[in-house]
């Protein structure tokens, strides 16, 4: 019987073939986080994203990787998770054509975030990387808006504060946009 990979060597060649078409993802990036599984993690745009990954002959490898990939972003190790369930086949590829096997086979994968999980997707590293993208975009446009909103806020609170002590401005604030009920002033008009 031939060689049977390990799912930390197959999360490492899934992220080298990720690294091929534009992430960053260096097999080296390896955290060894006071556990006896590594954690294999890539950059992709700036934001760090974990690859986890079960092959199918696990019993629940969908629901387990799935946490896993869950725990990677709740516990702050990753912005972005890609839980992947790879075809039973691939753990007795040779070593030396696994890089090839992996970026021809469709995998079952889904992409999550700080925001949410994805849904579960069949596809190749290509389809990984749209879902990636799409992820990133949405995490990038929720910053964008919570800063803007930040922004927003810090306005206000310094409008507030300058109107709270003076109440001509207050009162000709309110009737220039006529808003709030009518006061003393507006029934002797």
């Amino acid at each position: 019987m031939g060689e049977r990979h390990r799912e930390e060597v197959l999360n490492t060649v899934l992220a080298t073939c990720l690294g091929r078409r534009g992430v960053e993802a260096d097999p080296e990036t390896i955290l060894n986080s006071g556990r006896s599984r590594p954690d294999v993690i890539a950059s992709y745009r700036g934001l760090r994203c974990a690859i986890e990954g079960k092959v199918a002959d696990t019993p629940q490898a969908g629901l387990l990787v799935l946490s896993d990939a869950r725990g990677r972003i709740e516990r702050g190790i990753a912005h972005l998770a890609i839980a992947v369930v790879y075809p039973a086949k691939i753990r007795t590829v040779e070593f030396v054509k696994l890089s090839e096997a992996l970026s021809s086979t469709s995998l079952e994968f889904a992409v999550l975030t700080e925001a949410g999980d994805g849904a579960w997707h069949s596809g190749s590293m290509n389809d990984i990387l749209a879902e990636l993208r799409r992820a990133h975009d949405i995490l990038v446009r929720d910053d964008v808006l919570q800063q803007a909103v930040d922004t927003l806020n810090v306005g206000l609170s310094e409008v507030a504060s300058a109107l709270m002590n003076n109440r001509g401005a207050c009162d000709r604030l309110i009737q220039v946009l006529g808003v709030g009920g009518k006061t003393s002033a507006d029934a002797s008009v």
